[in-house]
């Protein structure tokens, strides 16, 4: 049967299933004796190991099949695993990672298990006959001439399957092996023991069934199950002896997986692991297995595209709306009123609903961090406890996918520059273990999240040595460099202070590629540190992309939208006094000057002055400054349906996106940040 329909599906599951391998081995190293989180490694590898045997992924299946065993080394050892097999498992996942990355973009598996393989084999000993008969889940042997008298006299048959090599999933062959059976007759014994068949993964299923039935009916009951592949029946002996464990063993050893055709048994996905775990940091325990896969069981999984059409046509609602409230104001006509105040009732409530089913928490982006400070902090011999607070915030999924990068450059650059190695913290009389926080909260309408460290902070004399060094300062301008001038100058292009470059930081790209992506999600991104203390970054965006709040103003008969959250105030220009100072107009307040940009020449493009009227300004603040725009008119605000500009626009011109008004008109939302940044005379935030 063609399986591609369910390959989505895979997929999705599949990256589920290794994002949570990789934070539950984290946990798993830091506290080997968290039983909750080795039941659910099994679980998760056995899910994945079936699913990727039944999509006919046979290199994914039979390296899965082989971790397992490794898996099975944290039952047998209360002390865990040791780093080299922690290692090997963390290799295997990132391969198993390309493999599922390869299938998403081509359909081919491409992985070879063999090598890997080879190294889990090197850390696993021989089952002893006492761990295959735990793997088998034990045996319930039958009392019987007790039996035969409960029975009244009914004979026994012994009952004897084998599942053929190709059986995904054994504990499920061995429940409908004994349903059937029971059908029949009365079981009454069983090799597995039924109240513990959920861990069978053998491949031999014994039952003793008193039943007054032929031997063909019982026959073709037990073959009528699927994966059986051979049936035994014989008259039960009552010198009935135990069998040795030994020989329990070798009848019961399991088979690697085999690949087969035929439609897909895909598992629910284990319950997701809390984003708390930590390399090394303590697991918090706030996670519940039955809360969790009771959660899953109440989810539907929905093509992200759907939701973005689903966005998209929620925003020309709002359009429409706006039209039919326009008219309205203009008609004479009973009731029509109250009609369009519950057309906007019903619609707010509808954009609310669809805003948060966008909604995802955080935590999706922080479940990658456990598994990479893990990695980095070993390969730079540091110590460091990560602590995830907030995942639970929740932002536009959008916003969330577009949030991975900018934040991983944040954490590489905390260990690499910001935390010290053990024998230097001890020095400066800190805890050999650095601390590392990444935190989400809500703020109003938007969504802040740090990285803060506690590290050696930015030295101001250092960065601005090399900010010289490479041409960025005047040889005079190194002691006017302060802290927050210094934090300014890490976010410059090509600026670092690594000595030498690695394949972890050095070439000063990092920090100006997190400036420039928080810019274009239309956020911001400021950094404070405190030498000695350590650093914070911070990420201020907004909840959603999809709709914002907005000043709408004209420029130039050309309509512009400020972005409501960089309004500081409105005023009108002839109840203040303008000054001309070096060339540039500056606007005078009470608590201080402003530069006065001209809106139509800074947004409209305008060269030749038109002689338009500037009537009002707008108080607007940028990532660090502010400055007052003079604009020709001030509409209103506005709740507007946001769509990117191609590169060639947002680019050139100080906007980063645009909307469609009521009238059909386009208004360009401004980009506040690159507004006060190519202003020479923006006044700095106090």
């Amino acid at each position: 049967m063609d399986t591609s329909e369910y390959l989505p599906m895979f997929l999705a599951e599949s990256r589920e299933h290794l994002q949570e391998l990789n934070l539950a081995v984290v946990r798993i190293e830091e506290n080997p004796d968290d039983r909750e989180t080795v039941d659910e490694i099994f679980r998760i590898a056995h899910s994945l190991k079936g699913m990727s045997a039944t999509m006919g992924f046979a290199a994914i299946a039979r390296l899965t099949h082989q971790m397992e065993d490794v898996f099975e080394l944290l039952r047998q050892r209360a002390d865990g695993l040791s780093r080299e097999a922690i290692d090997v498992l963390f290799k295997c996942l990132d391969a198993l990672e390309a493999a599922v990355e390869e299938i998403a973009t081509d359909g081919a598996e491409r992985l070879e298990p063999g090598p890997l393989i080879e190294q889990l084999k090197g850390l696993i000993r021989d089952r002893t006959p006492e761990q295959e008969l735990d793997r088998i889940g034990g045996v319930e042997l039958p009392d019987l001439p007790l039996a035969r008298e409960l029975a009244d006299g009914a004979r026994i048959v012994h009952v004897v399957a084998d599942l053929s090599e190709e059986a995904l999933m054994p504990a499920v062959r061995a429940f409908m092996f004994f349903a059937a059976l029971g059908e029949l007759g009365e079981i009454v014994g069983s090799i597995p023991a039924q109240d513990s068949v959920e861990q069978f993964q053998g491949s031999r299923l014994e039952a003793w069934l008193a039943s007054d039935r032929e031997d063909e009916v019982i026959e073709t009951a037990a073959r009528n199950v699927s994966d059986v592949e051979d049936v035994l029946l014989d008259e039960a002996q009552d010198d009935l002896t135990p069998p040795s464990r030994e020989t329990l063993a070798a009848a019961h050893a399991d088979a690697e997986p085999a690949v087969v055709g035929g439609p897909p048994v895909l598992e629910p996905p284990a319950p997701v692991a809390n984003g708390n775990g930590t390399a090394p940091a303590s697991a918090k325990g706030q996670r519940t297995a039955a809360a969790n896969h009771a959660h899953a069981g109440a989810t539907v999984r929905v093509d992200a595209e759907r939701l973005d059409q689903l966005m998209h046509h929620m925003g020309e609602l709002v359009i429409h709306r706006t039209v039919v409230e326009t008219l309205a104001n203009d008609a004479a006509v009973p009731g029509l009123q109250q009609a369009i105040q519950d057309l906007a009732r019903s619609s707010q409530a509808l954009q609310a609903m669809v805003m948060q089913v966008r909604m995802i928490p955080v935590e999706a982006v922080f479940l990658r961090f456990p598994r990479l400070v893990r990695d980095l902090s070993s390969k730079l011999s540091k110590e460091v406890e990560l602590q995830l607070v907030g995942q639970e915030t929740e932002l536009d999924r959008t916003v969330v996918d577009a949030l991975g990068d900018p934040l991983v450059h944040l954490v590489r650059n905390a260990l690499d520059h910001g935390l010290e190695p053990p024998e230097e913290r001890e020095a400066a009389g800190k805890p050999r273990t650095g601390v590392l926080e990444i935190s989400a909260r809500h703020a109003g309408g938007n969504v802040i999240i740090s990285v803060r460290d506690d590290g050696r902070g930015v030295d101001p004399a250092r960065v601005a040595q090399k900010a010289f060094e490479r041409g960025l300062i005047s040889e005079e301008a190194i002691p006017t460099i302060d802290s927050q001038r210094a934090a300014e100058l890490l976010f410059t292009a090509g600026f670092s202070t690594a000595e030498q470059t690695s394949d972890i930081s050095g070439r000063g790209v990092g920090m100006d590629a997190v400036q420039a992506k928080i810019r274009e999600l239309g956020g911001e991104v400021i950094v404070s540190s405190e030498l000695g203390e350590g650093m914070t970054a911070q990420i201020r965006l907004p909840l959603t992309l999809a709709i914002m709040a907005a000043l709408l103003v004209e420029a130039e008969a050309v309509p512009f939208a400020i972005p409501l959250d960089r309004v500081e105030r409105t005023l009108r220009l002839e109840d203040h006094a303008v000054r001309s100072v070096a060339g540039s107009r500056m606007l005078v307040l009470r608590d201080g000057v402003l530069p006065l940009i001209d809106a139509g020449e800074a947004l409209a493009g305008r060269i030749v002055p038109s002689g338009e009227a500037h009537d009002h300004a707008v108080i607007v603040r940028g990532r660090d400054r502010r400055l007052a725009l003079a604009v020709g008119t001030l509409v209103g605000q506005r709740e507007l349906v946001t769509r990117p500009l191609p590169p060639e626009v947002s680019d050139r011109a100080a906007v980063s996106g645009g909307a469609v008004l009521s009238n059909g008109e386009i208004a360009l939302i401004v980009d506040c940040d690159a507004l006060t940044a190519r202003s020479a005379d923006a006044v700095p935030i106090a």
